[in-house]
């Protein structure tokens, strides 16, 4: 199981989110640099079913 993201983490990831969806994408690949290393960043959003939503909630407890 992989640790849980921090909040700063989850926060920015949701309002990358809110600025895809209000741009009308659903994916983005960028290239950043970190600790002097150059990443690929893809990202890609995918609705989840309602019928799966009880099992991703409890994931997160």
């Amino acid at each position: 199981m992989q640790p849980p993201m921090t909040f700063e983490i989850c926060r920015a990831l949701t309002q990358l989110t809110r600025q895809l969806l209000g741009a009308g994408e659903t994916e983005a690949l960028t290239h950043v640099m970190a600790e002097g290393q150059v990443y690929r960043v893809v990202v890609s959003l995918e609705p989840v079913p309602v019928d799966q939503l009880h099992e991703v909630i409890n994931r997160y407890r």
